[in-house]
């Protein structure tokens, strides 16, 4: 035990900048002061306070894990070890193998965030920033690595995003990339445009992607009858993973006061995730996004609370490969429309979303100035598509558009019949 804490000693302190790293240092002293007059629980307070003030403080969450093994608490151990080991602290993962018997997977490394990350950070988090292309451009300055690129984006983000609360908890309009960017706030749609848009001046190629998340108050056998989140999923190595920034930098904290409210956190379980860990809570509405050949259904995500039903058989065979390389090479338009049809197919709960992307495709035909027949007819067809299964929304909104797919589709037959 004691060789535990002269180990880490030896390695120095994770260091804060200015008043902080005073404090720190001070806690740190005590800290090791208290636990030398063999003061378990005084030793274990002053780190507990060390790591609200730097939650990513490896020397203390360390000390902590060791310190609650020798309490007995191993559970409580393991997940400070596990949170040393996102850190890439080797100590941890070699604590964790040798007396946990932890099994160590690709998540567990692929996700970590290397010291010399943080350090890099440091350099990028006192340049005054204004624009995306800015960030994007000094991040690319400062790693060659796209797996690093994508982190510092993350730890960018943690520090100077919080979460749009007022319209989360009273609803508005979503807001641009651009305003999203100056106003430094969002929800999911805008944190999942800003790794949409960096992916792209990084070029690494993504898919933004929309689906299904289950809120506090979800119930077994609820459905969902539109897309409540977005994220992102990225080719790294010709390997998909996935990533929501969104989640790995606020949580809602629903728990600790009456009134529910967001807080900043670093939780790298949400990003660079393989897509099978992430589909206990992260469902695609298109499948094709589980990146799996063989994708769980809708129900085997909603019978569960917590999790997806095992019982429930997994759908038919799905080359996903083909699907992604096919909408890698079609314009965006024609892909949205690909990923609403198959959404609606794997959810027919949710008939929004084709509805909706059936009209945003005709009318983006209707305003070309010149639209080809061929691109007429495929108009028509898209809102016969959408006027075929209008009915099915609950959404007065939706519903609403009846009378305009009408008039477009009314136009569009008289527009064809004139061109023969």
């Amino acid at each position: 035990m004691k060789y535990y804490f002269i180990l880490l000693f030896s390695f120095g302190l994770l260091q804060l900048k200015g008043q902080d790293n005073q404090e720190v240092t001070a806690l740190y002293k005590n800290a090791m002061g208290l636990y030398e007059k063999k003061d378990t629980f005084g030793a274990i307070a002053e780190f507990e306070k060390i790591i609200k003030l730097d939650p990513n403080h490896r020397n203390s969450l360390y000390n902590l894990g060791v310190l609650n093994y020798q309490l007995g608490d191993n559970a409580t151990a393991i997940r400070l070890l596990r949170r040393c080991l996102k850190l890439n602290d080797k100590e941890a993962a070699k604590l964790l193998r040798k007396q946990f018997h932890q099994t160590l997977t690709y998540a567990d490394t692929m996700q970590n965030i290397d010291p010399s990350t943080f350090n890099r950070f440091e350099r990028i988090k006192t340049t005054k920033i204004q624009t995306l292309n800015e960030l994007a451009k000094n991040i690319l300055s400062t790693s060659t690595s796209k797996k690093e690129q994508l982190q510092l984006l993350l730890l960018w983000s943690h520090d100077n995003f919080k979460a749009d609360s007022n319209r989360f908890f009273n609803g508005g309009t979503p807001l641009s990339l651009e305003e999203s960017f100056a106003r430094r706030e969002g929800l999911c749609e805008e944190y999942s445009n800003i790794l949409e848009e960096f992916c792209r001046l990084a070029n690494i190629e993504n898919f933004k992607i929309d689906g299904y998340v289950k809120y506090p108050n979800f119930k077994p056998a609820d459905t969902f009858e539109q897309p409540n989140h977005a994220w992102n999923a990225v080719n790294l190595d010709n390997t998909w993973l996935v990533c929501d920034l969104f989640w790995s930098t606020t949580a809602l904290d629903i728990a600790s006061s009456p009134q529910p409210h967001f807080i900043r956190r670093l939780d790298t379980d949400y990003f660079l995730g393989q897509p099978s860990a992430f589909n206990s809570d992260h469902l695609p509405s298109d499948p094709t996004f589980q990146f799996s050949e063989y994708p769980i259904s809708i129900k085997a995500f909603t019978n569960k609370v917590f999790g997806t039903d095992s019982t429930v058989s997994k759908m038919p065979y799905l080359n996903f490969i083909d699907s992604i390389r096919v909408f890698s090479k079609i314009n965006s338009n024609e892909r949205s429309m690909r990923i609403a049809l198959n959404s609606y197919k794997f959810n027919k709960d949710n008939p929004n979303s084709l509805i909706t992307e059936s009209y945003n495709y005709a009318v983006d035909i209707l305003n070309k100035k010149a639209a080809t027949k061929f691109e007429l007819k495929s108009a028509k067809s898209a809102l016969i598509l959408a006027l075929s299964i209008i009915d099915y929304s609950k959404d007065e909104q939706i519903r609403a558009l009846r009378s305009e797919c009408e008039k477009g589709l009314d136009w569009i037959t008289k527009k064809i019949a004139n061109s023969l």
